[in-house]
């Protein structure tokens, strides 16, 4: 219990019961409490509307009720409120009934100590506390599972087919949902947007934010194949939508199966292109991240002409971010090594590899991140 008053709310017409009831709480009661009397099933349920009850005892035979009935009508009008049954030596049988219904607990009249009502008192508020708790956290996790399959919906359910390309990519949450997101659009038959995006923090606000940093990104694809101007109108509605403490990290690539060129722009994303010796280059970002100034310009790079045998890999900061039971971070030099000595595997298996890698290295611990990665290998041209 707290310091603040137990109101415990005494539903009985008989007086001298009334009076042992008071004298046997405040012989035995260790803290502040208030009895509150009333006299009849009515007179409870309209003090019970104002509010403010711990714990009822209820008599079961009143004025204007009587037996089992005066518990069920007043259960469903304040079931929020615990109640613990009051009877006599001839009804005990009525007052199991109540228990079965619902009442946390029975008192026979005339065999109550202060013990027994205090203890009985006590175990109905903890109890029902309790079950409110369960409850909570039961509605809470049926949220949360909603809210995973609705945004595990977002993303890819299968690798794109593109000509002249093997692609690939998996996000894996922290929590029950994620803050990282990657994505495919088609941008014409022959065009290919590939999209990484992380907001900064996860769980359900941040993945609030990446699914409507998605839809706009999206729509904005629709009107327009530069990726740079898509970034930039995607900032400027970002921008009105996050506050100081939420950011968006995003890459978008445009694979052309024609020219076999990639041209990208990114908002604080950074991506890597290995040759076909296992060396790599940065491809870096090419502007603040999205939603931090409303004014930014996010340009695209120079588009980059892709060879067969080479990859392209995108991945989110958890991957760098990952920590050892010791603290050490698994770093870029350690993922960039997983990616290089599997760069001829399928892109898939390169997705697999670096997170259970990752998994390892962290010694299976809970992620304190979202680990998102995407991996892109040029191979043979179509004939």
């Amino acid at each position: 219990m707290n310091d603040r008053s137990v109101r415990i709310l005494l539903v009985e017409d008989d007086p001298d019961d009334v009076w042992v009831m008071r004298g046997l709480l405040g012989d035995r009661w260790d803290g502040p409490f208030e009895l509150i009397h009333a006299e009849s099933l009515a007179a409870g349920l309209q003090r019970c509307a104002r509010g403010g009850i711990d714990v009822m005892l209820l008599d079961l035979t009143l004025p204007d009720s009587l037996g089992l009935e005066t518990f069920i009508v007043m259960q469903s009008m304040v079931s929020n409120v615990p109640i613990v049954v009051l009877t006599g030596l001839d009804d005990e049988t009525t007052a199991v009934k109540a228990v079965q219904a619902g009442a946390q607990d029975y008192l026979v009249k005339g065999q109550v100590d202060d013990n027994l009502l205090v203890r009985s008192i006590r175990y109905a508020i903890e109890r029902t506390r309790r079950h409110e708790a369960e409850d909570a956290l039961r509605i809470t996790n049926e949220e949360f599972r909603t809210a995973r399959e609705i945004q595990q919906r977002l993303f890819p359910v299968a690798p794109p087919k593109f000509p002249g390309f093997e692609i690939d990519g998996a996000v894996f949450p922290a929590k029950a949902t994620a803050g990282d997101c990657f994505d495919y659009i088609p941008m014409g038959e022959r065009r290919l947007g590939v999209v990484l995006g992380d907001v900064s923090s996860h769980g359900m606000g941040p993945a609030l934010l990446m699914a409507e940093t998605r839809a706009y990104v999206r729509a904005l694809s629709l009107a327009c194949d530069d990726v740079g101007q898509i970034l930039t109108g995607a900032n400027r509605v970002l921008a009105d939508d996050t506050d100081d403490l939420h950011f968006v990290t995003l890459m978008f690539a445009l694979l052309d199966a024609d020219t076999r060129r990639l041209t990208y722009a990114s908002a604080g994303q950074r991506g890597y292109l290995f040759d076909a010796g296992g060396n790599f280059t940065h491809l870096d970002s090419t502007s603040l991240p999205l939603g931090v100034e409303k004014s930014t310009v996010v340009p695209c790079a120079e588009p980059i002409q892709l060879e067969e045998s080479q990859l392209v890999f995108f991945c989110t900061d958890g991957v760098m971010e990952a920590e050892s039971p010791d603290g050490e971070y698994f770093g870029a030099d350690r993922a960039m090594k997983v990616v290089r000595e599997n760069r001829h595997e399928p892109a898939g298996t390169i997705v697999q590899r670096l997170y259970q890698t990752i998994r390892e290295f962290s010694g299976n611990a809970p992620q304190q991140d979202d680990i998102t990665l995407v991996v892109i290998r040029v191979v043979a041209p179509e004939p």
